[in-house]
C-alpha cells in the first residue's frame, strides 16, 4: 500500500487532513457506522440534524475545527440512546419523572460511548454532554450558560429541536416547518444562542426544497456535495 492509499479511507475516499485513519477508516465514516446501528428513526434524525447543522455552521463561517466538531458531533449526539430503554424511547405519552431523568442521562452516557471511539478529538464528546444545554442556563446536564456551551453543542442543539419538531413523534405529530421556525425565533436568547437561531431560520428558508426533499437524509455525502455546488454557484 502506498503512502497516498495510507490516508484514503477505504468507505468514502476521502483524504481527510490532519486525522489519523482507524482500520483504513475516516472519522466520519466510523461514526456513521455507529449511525447505522441505530433504529431507522434514530439514524435518519442524526443524519437530518447533522446536515442541517452543518449548513448553520457554514452559514455562520465558523473555523473548520468547528466544523469537524459540528459533523461528528450531530451524528453522535444520540449515541447514548442506545442504553436506554426502548419502551422509554417509544412511549407514546409523557414521562413520568423518574423517566425523565433516565432519559437526561444518555448525554453523559453518549460522552461516555463517544470518548471510547479511538483518535476522536476530546471536544466532540463535550458536544454530546452539551446537546441539551440552554443559551439561558436552565439545560442539563450541566446547566451551562451562554458563551460558556461549546459553540458546536449550540449549533447541534437548535439543529436537533428543530428536526425534533418537524418530525412525527410516538407522542405527537410533526409541527409545520413555519411553526418550527416560529419556535426557533421565540427562543433565540432563552433555549439557543440568538447568532445559531438566526443562522438556522435563514438556512432553511434557503435549503427548503433539499430539505423538503430529502428528510431520510441517506445519501449523506452526495447531498453535501450537491448542497456545496449549489452554495459555490450562487
Amino acid at each position: 500500500m502506498g503512502p497516498l492509499a495510507s490516508r484514503t479511507c477505504r468507505r468514502c475516499g476521502r483524504t481527510p487532513t490532519g486525522e489519523r485513519l482507524v482500520d483504513g477508516r475516516c472519522l466520519r465514516c466510523r461514526a456513521l457506522e455507529l449511525v447505522d446501528g441505530f433504529d431507522a428513526d434514530l439514524a435518519g434524525h442524526a443524519r437530518r440534524v447533522t446536515m442541517l447543522a452543518i449548513q448553520v455552521t457554514d452559514e455562520l463561517r465558523l473555523a473548520a475545527a468547528v466544523r469537524r466538531d459540528v459533523e461528528l458531533g450531530g451524528l453522535l449526539h444520540d449515541l447514548g440512546k442506545l442504553a436506554i430503554p426502548a419502551a422509554i424511547l417509544a412511549k407514546s405519552g409523557p414521562l413520568d419523572a423518574a423517566e425523565q431523568e433516565l432519559m437526561r442521562t444518555h448525554v453523559t452516557e453518549g460522552e461516555r460511548l463517544a470518548a471510547g471511539l479511538e483518535a476522536l478529538p476530546p471536544s466532540v464528546p463535550r458536544v454530546v454532554r452539551s446537546s441539551h444545554e440552554r443559551w439561558d442556563g436552565e439545560g442539563y446536564p450541566d446547566r451551562l450558560r451562554g458563551g460558556a456551551i461549546p459553540f458546536a453543542a449550540r449549533i447541534v442543539s437548535c439543529a436537533d429541536a428543530f428536526d425534533a419538531m418537524t418530525s412525527s413523534r410516538s407522542y405527537r405529530p410533526a409541527l409545520g416547518m413555519e411553526l418550527a421556525l416560529d419556535v426557533i425565533r421565540h427562543e433565540a436568547g432563552h433555549q439557543f444562542d440568538p447568532e445559531v437561531a438566526d443562522a438556522l431560520v435563514v438556512t432553511v428558508d434557503r435549503w427548503r426544497p433539499e430539505l423538503e426533499a430529502e428528510p431520510m437524509a441517506t445519501a449523506f455525502d452526495a447531498t453535501l456535495r450537491r448542497l456545496r455546488r449549489a452554495q459555490v454557484a450562487t
